[in-house]
């Protein structure tokens, strides 16, 4: 009797779902709509059909700020037979996430749970930005889900931008903003010109608002690839400048201006209390023996460097806050705010003239004209002697005073100035400043190349090989230099390894070394042919596909010149073309020569400007085939 009563609740449980499932199944319509935009989008395994994004400003009384409440709701459709993307929501201790569904196409709910935790990128020590996150299953062409979510931010300070543009490529996308009147919001259009869209400004009387709305068809998904330029470069945003409120006949201002912007920021740092007495012993030995400003600056600019871990810290207000520098003295970590206080107090203690410095690194399109705290993501200290200032970074490890990152060059910087502030910029560099110079010595013995190898490095690419080289226990060093010189290639035979002092970051590295160089030789008859390029820079660097701009380390230049003997009783038969191409953003050139008994070959490669713009990818592609090409031909000697 109970074997037949589950077999009857089985039975009917097994047609309720099926029957369930049909009214989530695809309709003709939409296997018919999927595969047209999957002939639209081919490498694209969903779309957004719909796409709402409602923007509201409000007042809240209790803390007497303008609030934002942005409200989303997203419709997908799957291209594919069956796909899986995960879902995941942002925010922070300003922000709260509400009312977060899924729901099938038919409105009824489809039960996806989410998991809240805190996002700790690789890089980040503690911070207060949090997730909500899950998965969606599509398991049939044409499946569509709904999902939609309320965003709150607690003061309209800390809601800056939103992107048109999506990961997803998009069929229709609405944002519609809504400006009360007693509230003055500028909205900032920026790299618009990428996209076609349809404005509309409307006065909405009995609501007392302004309403915007921005509308867009058929937009390609944002491209995903690695040493991309930041997304406020070059996707299309709406930048939201919240400048001043009226209530009850009474103005207050916000971020009018950058001179607001300052005066929030420095309010934040009067808050500190900035005991130093516990650094004064410290730092009074560390000066001891200097002579020179310049020198007192140097020795404790790299002390810090030294002895201070930059661990970044990005929680509530202290992720503009600096911290207590006797705090970072006493753990012997801090954020760049951290470091940046420390390395001001110090400087303070040594008798000069110290200050606090906000910045945005490369990756921010926005410069201080825009009063918005999206305009900078980093803290330095500036020190001033007479009318010389020093931009003091100590989160660069190995960077020599008077030498800046590649990220924070030509950025302008905010210097704390009391009541003012001062606005500068960071010098620029060239590539000949990073020059990495390789010269080899080389002969022929037994199909082999022997010889000699000395390498110089200045600049950024000094500082590069010195953080990863120190970064490494003592004993490994060894192996690290053999691994960094050889690849990992067993063709290569190492010795009377040979380098210059790398806790020095003020003079050039130099390195030498012997090496054997096997396979590199082949030889036929009477003749020999020669691998004489065994690095072969940049063959990897292909971008059939790319579609956005690669941004190097710094500006790179590279200068290669190797000479191999030629062996007695023989003579050059071949040697490999000339190649070069020269352009805004690189310069290349690879050249072969023989003289008497000599075979030379020197290469050039200057990245002048530490990126291959966009409008600069398809003269690259160009010259990267026939680098590729260059790379497989190779030197020919015959017997006399």
């Amino acid at each position: 009797m109970i074997s037949k009563y589950y077999f009857l609740l089985l039975l009917l449980s097994t047609s309720f779902i099926a029957t369930s499932q049909k009214k989530f199944e695809p309709t003709e319509e939409d296997i018919s709509l999927a595969k047209e935009l999957s002939n639209s989008y081919p490498d694209e395994d969903i779309a957004l059909l719909k796409h709402s994004e409602v923007i509201d400003f409000d007042f809240d009384k209790k803390t007497d700020k303008v609030i934002v409440k942005n409200k989303f709701k997203q419709e997908f459709i799957n291209l594919k037979s069956r796909t899986e993307i995960p879902l995941f929501i942002g925010y922070d201790d300003q922000s709260k996430i509400q009312d977060v569904y899924v729901n099938h196409k038919n409105g009824q709910s489809a039960g996806i749970r989410f998991r809240d935790e805190y996002y700790n990128q690789e890089e980040l020590f503690h911070s207060d930005a949090r997730i909500k996150w899950s998965g969606l299953n599509f398991p049939l062409l044409g499946y569509k889900y709904t999902f939609g979510y309320k965003k709150k931010y607690k003061d309209v300070k800390y809601f800056v931008n939103t992107f048109l543009d999506s990961y997803f490529p998009i069929v229709q996308k609405t944002i519609t903003v809504n400006i009360p009147n007693w509230l003055d919001v500028e909205i900032r259009e920026i790299n618009m010109d990428s996209i076609s869209v349809k404005r509309e400004k409307k006065q909405i009387e009995n609501k007392g608002i302004t309403q915007y709305t921005y509308t867009i068809e058929n937009v390609e998904a944002v491209v995903k690839e690695e040493n991309s330029i930041g997304p406020t470069h070059y996707r299309p945003h709406l930048l939201f400048l919240a400048k001043s409120h009226t209530k009850n006949d009474t103005k207050q201002v916000l971020l009018n201006n950058t001179k607001d912007l300052y005066k929030w920021y420095h309010s934040l740092v009067l808050q500190l209390n900035n005991d130093t007495e516990s650094l004064k012993e410290k730092t009074l030995s560390i000066i001891e023996n200097q002579n020179t400003d310049e020198e007192k600056i140097k020795a404790i600019y790299y002390w810090v460097q030294d002895n201070i871990r930059y661990i970044a810290f990005e929680d509530g207000i202290a992720g503009f806050k600096p911290e207590e520098a006797a705090n970072v003295y006493r753990k012997k970590y801090g954020d760049c705010k951290g470091m940046a206080n420390l390395t001001k107090q110090m400087m303070k203690i040594a008798g000069f003239d110290a200050r606090l410095s906000w910045i945005g690194t490369r990756r921010i399109a926005y410069d201080y004209s825009l009063p918005t705290i999206a305009v900078d993501n980093h803290m330095i200290c500036t020190v001033i002697v007479d009318d010389k200032k020093y931009f003091l970074d100590a989160t660069e490890k190995y960077n020599p005073l008077g030498t800046y990152a590649e990220r924070i060059q030509k950025k302008q910087v905010l210097i704390e100035n009391e009541e003012d502030y001062i606005l500068d910029t960071i010098p620029s560099n060239i590539s000949k400043n990073n020059i990495e110079t390789v010269i080899s010595s080389l002969k022929i013995e037994e199909e082999k190349l022997i010889g000699t190898i000395k390498r110089k490095y200045e600049g950024e690419s000094k500082t590069d090989i010195l953080y990863n080289i120190n970064n490494l226990k003592k004993d490994r060093k060894t192996e690290v230099l053999e691994y960094y010189i050889g690849r990992g290639d067993k063709n290569l035979v190492l010795d009377d390894i040979t380098i210059t002092d790398i806790s020095n970051r003020d003079q050039d590295l130099h390195l030498s070394y012997h090496i054997t160089q096997n396979n590199a030789i082949s030889s036929f008859e009477n003749e020999l042919y020669i691998d004489i390029d065994y690095y072969k820079s940049y063959q990897q660097l292909d971008f059939d596909k790319r579609k956005t701009a690669f941004v190097l380390p710094y500006k790179t230049l590279e200068n290669t010149a190797t000479t191999i003997e030629i062996p007695e009783g023989y003579i050059v038969k071949e040697l490999p073309k000339n190649l070069s191409v020269n352009n805004k953003d690189f310069e290349i050139s690879l050249n072969y020569t023989s003289d008497n008994d000599k075979i030379i070959y020197e290469k050039n490669i200057n990245f002048k400007n530490a990126i291959i713009s966009k409008t600069e990818l398809s003269a690259w592609k160009e010259f990267h085939k026939k680098l590729k090409k260059q790379y497989q031909q190779q030197i020919i000697l015959t017997k006399e």
